[in-house]
């Protein structure tokens, strides 16, 4: 059950579900943007409450620096300024990510995540001084724990080392999957940082640990579903809480099945349900017509068992 006394938000960053939001591929500019619009629009009619951008569900580091900086203005131009960005500048190169994270800035958005240094071995004398010459920039700056793709798990206590030579290091996205390290972060963190959990598993832990906020990829096609949760959880109606969270697994569950990436999941299931977001980016492969079909039958297995109303248009 929710607590009755929330904690406040940290850093006037608003707490709930954000959309790990997925870039649309489309080359004209036009169709791009009214692409990002409905999307956009259809996750705010939704009720979530911001977007996390160019993670792995936005494919930042398959996209060039030009057109992630292209994209993050017409993000900019279509969420309202009361709803959270965090920009994922993560990229091979350090000066690709200072000038994602600049680039940033000038729009606005002050929320910077970023991976540890990539490809290679990266220990605690590298992290701080990768992180720090992030954290130069006047920014609110988070780090992006994803060790099943970096192969560095950034622990809770080194979160605190870096924090002592980074006083604008306020939030931790983790991608760990581990409810375990949820709440070894809740109870060394929380008072100090901005606590994201990233999982598509892990939605009601979140809750219940009360993290910050959940970084949800799966919303970006069911959005309806994960708020539901949130507000069953609110509530106090855990048993529908959980019930969601199974009925979100299920559609999870046939990224295993076809042996896909998540973006190339929920694209195709927004092309379903009506936004055409375009292809994944290479070397992301496309559904074949008969996984498609599966898809579509699952998104509409669970949207009626939820109660829940859905469109579907292929």
């Amino acid at each position: 059950m929710g607590s009755p006394v929330p904690r406040r938000p940290k850093h006037n960053l608003p707490k709930g579900i954000l959309t790990a939001l997925v870039t649309p591929s489309h080359q004209r500019e036009d169709t791009l943007r009214e692409s990002l619009s409905k999307l956009i629009e259809f996750q705010l009619r939704s009720g979530i409450r911001g977007f996390y951008v160019f993670g792995t569900y936005g494919e930042g580091l398959l996209f060039p620096v030009a057109l992630r900086k292209r994209t993050l203005s017409m993000i900019v131009d279509l969420v309202p300024s009361n709803f959270l960005i965090i920009n994922n500048v993560s990229a091979a190169s350090l000066q690709d990510s200072l000038e994602l994270a600049k680039h940033s800035i000038d729009l606005g958005v002050k929320n910077i995540a970023s991976l540890p240094p990539l490809y290679y071995k990266a220990g605690i004398r590298e992290l701080k001084e990768f992180y720090d010459r992030l954290g130069k920039i006047d920014c609110n700056l988070f780090i992006y724990n994803n060790p099943s793709k970096t192969g560095v798990d950034v622990t809770p206590d080194i979160v605190k080392q870096l924090k002592i030579q980074i006083p604008n290091l306020v939030g931790v996205k983790d991608s760990t999957g581990s409810v375990e390290r949820v709440i070894d972060m809740i109870l060394s963190l929380a008072d100090d940082f901005y606590i994201a959990v990233a999982n598509d598993a892990l939605i009601l832990d979140a809750l219940i640990y009360e993290a910050d906020a959940h970084i949800c990829g799966a919303c970006n096609a069911v959005p309806e579903l994960a708020v539901e949760l949130m507000n069953s959880f609110e509530r106090g109606d855990l048993k529908r809480a959980s019930y969601l969270q199974t009925l979100i697994a299920r559609f999870r569950k046939l990224s295993k099945e076809f042996q896909v990436e998540g973006p190339v999941l929920v694209k195709m299931a927004l092309r379903i349900r009506g936004i055409d977001v375009g292809l994944p980016a290479v070397p992301l492969r496309a559904l074949t017509d008969s996984e498609i079909e599966r898809l579509r039958n699952v998104l509409e297995m669970i949207y009626t068992e939820a109660g829940i109303k859905c469109n579907l248009y292929i």
